[in-house]
């Protein structure tokens, strides 16, 4: 492939600096909003984030935009503050990234940018009062809505069908118009002041707690019905108070791919497994299919504590004892690395996330996977036979639980609107519709009980979910801040990779004070 000029990328950077400030000086990029995303810009105008990125550093430098750490280029006061009027009738060159004006229903779900045949829309929302840029009210007409805005990590989208309850809500509350803000960085958007509602993770709330114990960023949610009093733990305060409503959940559990099993003559998961029993499976498995038997993204924070809290091991011990002296601490982190290179595959195993390994199931490349309900949505769509099974024990056969919910920012204007969608999105008929449409489990009970009219290709052995409580476990059971926990996963990949030894992993441990 011929490598493109210097001149060829030059007028494509003046090109889409050229279309920004057309956008911002013609009103369809507003102060207080949001440009489109590096990637979206980079794709449009073939061009590398590098490239875009130093072409967006002009506009911060003639005042136009602010860069707004994990949430994206902020317009100014002063972005559009030079008037130019385009040719009637004709398009500006961007006008495909002016945000869309509607809310979940107009978006069909998801939230996307307009096309040229949408000017009409798009003059309407000129003539919305200011508020609209606050997210507070929108008016068309005579017609009074409420904008809610709702930022949520774009894995809920197939996790929690997210996009389709909120047109679902929109659809029962005329007065509402719910603007979906998919983000990494749900949290920060509330932080600042994107957001009215966003959902809110387990590991989220723990990193939240450890800056600020009250969680001052969270305001009064509604009561809601959760299945088990675990469900609410994440999302309690330091004086107690429960700061976000659960909307799903799951306990990181064992996938197995049921016809390997049959294959290769090898018994399925019983309660009684423990990890040796599964290495022995997984050995069997992949001498016999050539395929990985058990695979694991081992530096996830939703995977690595799990053998920690399957031996009984907490950080915080008595005064004067180092955690990294203790065997215990030892022993749960060799389980996972004899799991991994004892298995006498002639390759390593390389995981960038968890994704990947629930990707090389899916495929057939893994016979065996610890996982989370959350990750297993993809198999819905797929013809695979699987099974789903409590985690092998170690001392005890204790689980991470992990709980994603919904959090109303504090001080938001539409308080009101905004706790009776968090109050739909965790009631019965909503959360019914999670239960039919995704393998995530609702916080709602009587949602998780639904058994009939389920979508998709469903695990054929699966335990009764409410025969786990007693063995779920969250973060904090292990006494120790996000923070800290992933500093020790960082200095653990040498170890894990048998690139260090224990003595050496514990001289680095000792560094973090541990």
């Amino acid at each position: 492939m011929a490598r493109i000029s210097r001149v060829v990328m030059e007028a494509r950077v003046r090109e889409l600096l050229d279309s920004l400030r057309n956008d911002l000086e013609e009103g369809r990029l507003r102060p207080g909003g949001y440009l489109p995303s590096e990637v979206e810009l980079g794709a449009a105008f073939r061009l590398s984030k590098e490239s875009v990125r130093k072409a967006l550093d002009e506009l911060v430098a003639e005042g136009r935009i602010e860069k707004i750490r994990r949430v994206g280029n902020k317009v100014t006061e002063r972005g559009g503050e030079t008037p130019l009027q385009g040719k009637k009738g004709e398009p500006a060159p961007a006008e495909k990234f002016a945000p869309r004006g509607g809310g979940a229903a107009a978006a069909g779900g998801k939230h996307t940018w307009t096309t040229d045949d949408e000017a009409k829309d798009r003059e309407a929302s000129r003539a919305v009062p200011e508020a609209v840029a606050s997210g507070r009210a929108a008016t068309v007409g005579a017609e009074t809505r409420t904008r809610l805005r709702l930022a949520y990590h774009p894995l809920l989208e197939k996790e929690a069908a997210l996009p389709e309850l909120a047109a679902r809500f929109e659809a029962r509350h005329p007065g509402c118009t719910v603007e979906l803000l998919p983000t990494p960085f749900p949290h920060a958007y509330a932080e600042h002041g994107l957001a009215d509602v966003f959902t809110l993770s387990a590991w989220d709330a723990l990193k939240l707690r450890d800056r600020d114990p009250a969680l001052s960023l969270l305001g009064e949610v509604p009561e809601t019905n959760a299945a088990h009093p675990k469900l609410l733990s994440p999302f309690r305060d330091s004086g107690g108070r429960v700061a976000a409503a659960p909307l799903i959940y799951s306990p990181v559990v064992l996938c197995y791919n049921r016809d390997h099993f049959r294959e290769a003559g090898v018994e399925e998961p019983e309660a009684d497994w423990t990890w040796y029993s599964l290495l022995r499976a997984a050995r069997h498995l992949s001498r016999t299919l050539d395929v990985w038997g058990f695979a694991v993204h081992i530096q996830s924070v939703n995977r690595w504590p799990v053998f920690l809290l399957q031996n009984g091991f907490r950080f915080r011990q008595e005064e004067g004892k180092r955690a990294s002296d203790d065997p215990a601490l030892w022993e749960s982190l060799r389980l996972p690395r004899d799991l991994l290179h004892q298995q006498r595959r002639p390759q390593p195993l390389l995981t960038e996330n968890d994704s990947d390994v629930e990707r090389w199931f899916r495929e057939g490349k893994a016979s065996m996977i610890m996982t989370t309900y959350f990750g297993l949505n993809g198999l819905l769509s797929s013809n695979l036979r699987y099974g789903i099974a409590p985690l092998p024990r170690l001392r005890t056969a204790d689980t991470l639980l992990l709980v994603t919910g919904l959090a109303i920012r504090r001080g938001t204007e539409a308080a009101e609107e905004a706790a009776e969608l968090v109050r739909f999105l965790c009631g019965e008929e909503a959360q019914t519709g999670i239960r039919r449409e995704t393998l995530s489990p609702p916080a709602h009970p009587a949602a998780q009980r639904l058994a009939e009219g389920l979508r998709g290709n469903r695990p054929e052995a699966a335990p009764v979910l409410d025969k786990l409580w007693p063995d779920c476990r969250e973060y904090g059971d292990l006494r120790l801040g996000a923070a800290v926990l992933e500093a020790v996963r960082e200095e653990l990949k040498a170890y894990w990779s048998r690139l260090e030894d224990e003595g050496e992993a514990s001289e680095r441990l000792e560094h973090l004070g541990l």
